[in-house]
């Protein structure tokens, strides 16, 4: 069951179909994914075009734990993305470039690629944890090679 809206305004993973894009027509899902196509001045608002890449071909999958959300957002390919709950209740959404997708609350995600690949942007704060992990390896190399270059 989709429901639609009328967006009036931007706020990143808003919890429901209150506003995601100026001027645009959105939809939420029963699952907790909301599916819009922002403008291109709402998406270089959001500094869309600035997230980290992935590029993605064939299928794959995600699971988007409870109190986790994620933003994903189409630039380039065509494909379909199966939305799945806790109770196995499902969703087949196709998506292409330009669609952006929130997701708030727990649940899978089967992604399958219907053109060669598709390049899907990702803002990088969803990145924080692997960031953290190198940053403190570096950190702990740095303390490492500065102890034994200094002979203590």
């Amino acid at each position: 069951i989709l429901s639609l809206c009328l967006a009036d305004g931007f706020s990143p993973l808003h919890r429901n179909c209150g506003s995601p894009i100026q001027g645009k027509m959105g939809y939420t899902t029963q699952f907790a994914v909301k599916i819009s196509t922002p403008s291109p001045d709402a998406a270089a608002e959001m500094g869309i075009r600035d997230w980290p890449q992935q590029l993605k071909s064939g299928t794959w999958s995600e699971k988007v734990e409870e109190g986790q959300e994620k933003v994903r957002y189409i630039l380039d390919g065509t494909g379909k993305v199966e939305i799945t709950e806790n109770d196995g209740t499902s969703k087949t959404e196709s998506v292409g470039p330009g669609s952006l997708l929130e997701i708030s609350d727990e649940v899978a995600l089967d992604w399958k690629s219907d053109s060669d690949e598709m390049i899907i942007l990702t803002p990088g704060y969803e990145e924080t944890g692997i960031f953290i992990g190198v940053a403190l390896g570096l950190l702990i190399s740095t303390v490492v090679a500065t102890t034994a270059l200094s002979g203590k």
